[in-house]
C-alpha cells in the first residue's frame, strides 16, 4: 500500500516537471493569499493544490464542479476549462509580462546623478 502511495507521488512530481509546473503563492494568481502555495501550468491550463480546503475556502474554489477537478494522491487539480482557474492562470500571465516589461526598463544616470528611466 505504501509503495503505491510513493509511486504515486512520484508520478506526480514527474508530472509536475513535464508539464513545467511552478509553486506560486495564490496572491500570484490574484487570490487571497490565505488560499496558501500553488502548482500552476500554465502550459496544460490547470491549477493544482495540496490544501484543498483553504484553496477552496480562501480562493473561491469550492464553486468548481467534480466535471472540471481531479485528485490523484493528496493532490487535487483544477482544469482551466472553469472561468475561475482561467481568470486565476490569465492573471498571472498578465502579472508576468507586466514584470518583464518593467525588467526591460534600462535605467541611466545623466551628468547631474539623477535617473532617467526608458523603456
Amino acid at each position: 500500500m505504501w509503495e503505491l502511495q510513493e509511486k504515486i507521488e512520484q508520478e506526480v512530481a514527474q508530472y509536475f516537471e513535464d508539464a513545467d509546473a511552478q509553486k506560486v503563492s495564490a496572491e500570484a494568481v490574484g487570490l487571497d493569499a490565505r488560499a496558501g502555495y500553488l502548482f500552476i501550468s500554465t502550459e496544460e491550463g490547470w491549477i493544482a493544490s495540496r490544501n484543498t480546503r483553504s484553496l477552496e475556502y480562501y480562493g473561491g474554489f469550492e464553486y468548481i464542479g467534480e466535471e472540471y477537478r481531479v485528485t490523484v494522491g493528496k493532490i487535487t487539480f483544477y482544469s482551466e476549462d472553469h472561468s475561475r482557474v482561467a481568470d486565476a492562470l490569465e492573471y498571472y500571465n498578465a502579472m508576468q509580462e507586466q514584470q518583464g516589461e518593467d525588467d526591460a526598463a534600462i535605467r541611466i544616470p545623466d551628468n547631474n546623478g539623477l535617473s532617467i528611466w526608458t523603456d
